[in-house]
């Protein structure tokens, strides 16, 4: 079940490479529990990753117990005429999340349609959609989260503090199970008709199907990132294979065997320059892990 040196290229979406220590892939409930508690015991420092986006290793080795959350479970577990609560693990792709709820009829994910990743990752950055503006951890109501010791604990939506790319899993550091949803009923048809809206904006505005972790940097006070590093000029800046994307300037795109020195170097150029000619201090939106 566990694995050494194990390249974690394959498992992110920004195709760079880097090594894991140690690796493992868990399917169940059971053993991401099991897996957490072993890094503990062993007084490993775990860390999660679902579908690899949102995520960035600054470092060609990563001295850290990574495990590849594929845990997928959806289940209605309380039914009104006008709402269902929906459990859903943390492991499930935000793709089949969406597939699963406009099919039975259920509103409040399929704006997100096109966000890769996980539920788990989602509800860590607390990600948002802007037409509308609605954020992931909206409609949550309860969570199962593993403490540092590996211990389970239900807590309820105010425990994650929700902010802008926040929740307080980003300071606790604990591993979400399962979350549960509370869902207004709707006409699938029109949930179908948002998701296409949603993933049709994104292909216009965004690049998509690219080697990419997403959006780089926060917004800062209303301020775009994209149009700050836009402004400054830097579409096309390019360091190595990393190049910061024509299409949104907020993506950086690995054009193939991108290394993460190559990165940091492209991020620090950004952030040096957007604060010369803007006076702002960008922060990376996405997890870099050094």
């Amino acid at each position: 079940m566990y694995q050494q040196n194990v390249d974690l290229k394959q498992f992110t979406t920004v195709k760079a490479p880097v090594i894991a220590s140690l690796f493992a892939t868990v399917t169940t409930r059971e053993e991401l529990i099991e897996a957490v508690q072993y890094g503990h015991k062993q007084n490993l420092e775990v860390m999660v990753i679902g579908g690899g986006s949102n995520t960035v290793f600054a470092t060609q080795t990563v001295n850290k117990f990574v495990i590849r959350n594929q845990y997928f479970n959806f289940e209605v577990v309380a039914d009104t005429d006008s709402t269902s609560d929906v459990k859903v693990s943390s492991g499930l792709p935000i793709s089949m999340l969406i597939n699963k709820t406009v099919e039975l009829g259920l509103e409040g994910f399929e704006y997100h349609q096109g966000l890769p990743g996980s539920v788990g990752g989602a509800l860590h950055m607390n990600s948002k959609w802007t037409k509308p503006l609605m954020y992931f951890g909206d409609r949550l109501i309860s969570a199962t989260l593993l403490d540092n010791e590996g211990n389970e604990k239900t807590v309820d939506r105010d425990y994650f503090n929700f902010a802008y790319d926040f929740s307080e899993l980003q300071k606790t550091k604990e591993i979400l199970v399962e979350a549960v949803f509370r869902l207004n009923k709707c006409d699938s048809t029109v949930l179908k008709q948002r998701a296409a809206e949603a993933l049709a904006y994104r292909k216009e505005t965004q690049p998509f199907g690219v080697a990419s972790s997403g959006c780089m940097f926060q917004n800062v006070d209303g301020k775009s990132a994209g149009e700050l590093i836009d402004k400054a000029g830097l579409k096309g800046a390019r360091v190595g294979n990393f190049v910061v994307s024509e299409k949104h300037a907020n993506f950086i795109v690995n054009e193939g065997d991108g290394k993460v020195e190559d990165l940091k170097k492209l991020l620090e150029m950004v952030k040096t320059k957007v604060k010369e000619i803007h006076g702002v201090e960008l922060k990376e939106e996405v997890r870099i892990i050094e």
